[in-house]
């Protein structure tokens, strides 16, 4: 039995396929009118056939039943080469008097089959998915909830267990084993359990709000503001889930663990959020506004605000000379206009800039914090190299003086002590700040090598957007129609 590749049925050497067939078919093969030699794939599931001159002249034509008699003499499964295909060997032989090259001649019918893997299945959905709910695209985040109320003992999601994998049968007629799915242990956060009357569903232990937070599910109090946050209710911290039913007004603060759903408006305030937000109106002011989250942030539209979060970021309609930053993708559904777009993976948009030429910066690729780690390096890197040289300046002020004088006051050699401190320190430091920056470079250049970072337009793309995917950038000089694709492939922005 020949062993290989059964993916890439070649014949084999001619040396290698006499010592099989001379293995399975003793002296007597050399009487034969031909050379069988047959292959199978490791899984013993697939065979090949191929024939070859034989070693000694003999009269005679080839037939059906000396190649299944080769096929039995390898312990084969006598059902499983067909009498058809043997013969269709044989005939090719007959024919022609070459050599037939190898080719597949028998497959099992009984294939094994692995288990499907144990998954969960939500019964009350934890995330926030939604579709344009008509052809323009259009979302109604009126109608999208992100605090998800739950009753003590109401079932969150079940456990689908794995299944067993189903086994064949190889062509020699032996079992062929399947692996069994893997299981998963239950999602099981803060607040919820194992259901008492079946282990695989997930119940909440007490009445609360239902959050997922790294892929468990939890149910926490949640604090609700029935009006607005305002002069009449002050700031608010609270270290889970929050909702407010009004607006938050400008100059206020809201500093939650957990999710945050705004009913209303967020005016020039400052959002830090732990987990997911959606604001199902507007985030408007003059450039003092900061929503800030370690989850996704959804939200109507948004001018002049800065937007920073390590999920997606999805607004319902436009963006004006917004700051948008995502460790995640990008989604606009109306209008981008101006100010800077950063996301890690895509950013997707209805329009991008304007009529009257707006610079808007569309970045693909970037982690902004990296990107602002890399910055606030540099610039620490700057200020001390500067502080260095202006110490250095000073210190040879000092050996100025002292080749004139031959000594120092007390006070001058206390200083110049000083200094000479201040300058071993800075010196200390100044590798591990420049290890560290190259450090993030090549994060950052890692980054630029992963697949699907792109920038999508829908609709049209105005002059004046500087796009950039990966390290390379691309201006818009003239209006381009849409759907338009800008996508880094093979160290350049290719546009589709």
């Amino acid at each position: 039995m020949l062993s290989g590749n059964p993916d890439n049925p070649i014949a084999s050497p001619p040396d290698e396929r006499t010592e099989a067939v001379q293995g399975t078919g003793g002296e007597n093969e050399d009487l034969g009118p031909a050379r069988i030699a047959i292959r199978v794939s490791d899984d013993k599931l697939k065979a090949w056939i191929s024939v070859h001159p034989p070693l000694q002249p003999i009269a005679g034509a080839l037939d059906a039943d000396f190649v299944l008699r080769r096929w039995r003499e390898m312990g084969l499964d006598p059902e499983g080469l067909p009498q058809a295909v043997a013969k269709s060997f044989a005939d090719e032989w007959n024919s022609t008097r070459a050599v037939v090259a190898e080719r597949l001649a028998a497959d099992s019918a009984t294939h094994p089959v692995a288990g499907a893997d144990a998954r969960i299945e939500y019964i009350i959905d934890p995330s926030m998915k939604f579709k344009p709910t008509d052809q323009g695209g259009n979302v109604d985040f009126r109608n999208l909830n992100l605090i998800k109320p739950v009753k003590k003992g109401q079932p969150l999601a079940k456990k689908i267990p794995a299944a067993l994998g189903m086994h064949g049968i190889d062509l020699f007629g032996q079992p062929a084993p399947a692996p069994d799915g893997e299981d998963i242990e239950l999602p099981l956060g803060v607040n919820t359990e194992a259901s008492p009357t079946d282990p695989n569903i997930v119940v909440a232990s007490v009445s609360g709000f239902l959050q997922q937070k790294d892929g468990k599910l939890s149910v926490n109090e949640c604090f609700v503001v029935d009006g607005s946050v305002d002069y009449s209710t002050g700031n608010i911290a609270y270290d889970q889930s929050a909702m407010i039913r009004g607006d938050i007004a400008d100059g206020f603060t809201v500093n939650v663990g957990g999710a945050l759903e705004v009913g209303g408006g967020v005016g020039e305030a400052k959002l830090i959020v732990g987990g997911d937000v959606l604001i199902k109106k507007g985030f408007v002011g003059s450039g003092h506004g900061l929503i800030t989250a370690k989850g996704g942030i959804n939200l109507g539209f948004s001018s002049n605000q800065t937007i920073r979060a390590h999920g997606d970021v999805v607004l319902e309609k436009e963006s004006f000379n917004c700051q948008i930053y995502s460790r995640s993708a990008i989604s606009v559904f109306g209008p981008l206009v101006g100010g800077l777009t950063m996301a890690f993976k895509e950013i997707n948009c209805r329009v991008a800039g304007n009529e009257l030429g707006t610079k808007t910066e569309l970045e693909a690729g970037m982690d902004y914090i990296l990107h602002e780690n890399k910055i606030l390096l540099e610039e620490k890197i700057k200020e001390l190299t500067q502080n260095l040289a202006k110490i250095n300046v000073k210190l040879t002020r000092f050996r100025e003086v002292y080749r004139t004088r031959k000594r120092f006051t007390s006070t001058e050699a206390k200083l110049m002590l000083e200094l000479r401190d201040m300058q071993d320190k800075i010196q200390a430091h100044l590798p591990g700040l420049e290890k560290r920056r190259v450090d993030i470079i090549e994060q950052i250049r890692q980054g630029y090598l992963r697949e699907g970072l792109s920038v999508k337009v829908e609709k049209k793309v105005n002059p004046g957007v500087v796009i950039k995917v990966g390290p390379e950038v691309f201006r818009v000089q003239e209006e381009m129609s849409g759907p338009k694709l800008f996508l880094y492939q093979l160290g350049r922005i290719k546009v589709l």
